[in-house]
């Protein structure tokens, strides 16, 4: 008697390791294979730079200077700035003449437009200007500043608000497309 128990239980647990190993072989054998078509492409960054600094410059002069604590590079060339920037830009002494600031950024590497986001504010040291915005466009290579967003503009005298804006970068001279508010007016 315990013979037959004892070779029923090896026939049983041989049986179950068999089954065990059968089943995983069979059931990893049966899984479709995923063809190169099926998986999505990465999409994120290529590169990421901590406090970068770069320097935009003509004839060899610095024109205008860009801090970052962080830049993310993507495969086209797109730059993303996700912890903001600022801005400093020069005027032919290499004074600096004005600053901008935001809390996101991106460069567009196709069209070279840098698109600035969150509480962006550009400041005119010289002339005393504040402008802020949520929004604001920036084309390094026609020196301006352009946004469809509401703007508020701030001068020594005066607090200007409206919707649109189309500027020099140093924030000397500005158009705001749409003005709202009271204005006061040299007779």
């Amino acid at each position: 008697m315990n013979c037959e128990l004892l070779v029923r239980y090896h026939y049983s647990s041989i049986t179950l390791k068999t089954l065990l190993v059968f089943s995983v072989v069979f059931f990893s054998c049966t899984q479709a294979t995923k063809k190169p078509t099926d998986f999505k492409p990465y999409d994120g960054p290529v590169m990421q730079m901590n406090d970068v600094n770069t320097l935009f410059s003509d004839s060899a002069k610095v024109k205008v200077q860009m801090l970052a604590p962080l830049q993310n590079e993507f495969l086209n060339g797109d730059r993303e700035f996700p912890n903001g920037f600022v801005l400093y830009f020069y005027d032919a002494k290499g004074d600096t003449n004005s600053t901008m600031t935001a809390n996101h950024g991106k460069l567009v590497k196709l069209t070279g437009i840098y698109t600035a986001t969150g509480n962006v504010i550009i400041r005119n040291t010289k002339e005393g200007k504040r402008m802020n915005t949520e929004l604001l466009n920036w084309n390094p290579g026609t020196q301006k500043v352009y946004t469809e967003k509401f703007v508020r503009i701030q001068t020594k005298t005066e607090i200007l608000t409206g919707n649109g804006l189309d500027a020099n970068q140093d924030f000397k001279y500005y158009k705001i497309r749409n003005p709202e508010g009271v204005f006061s007016v040299n007779q």
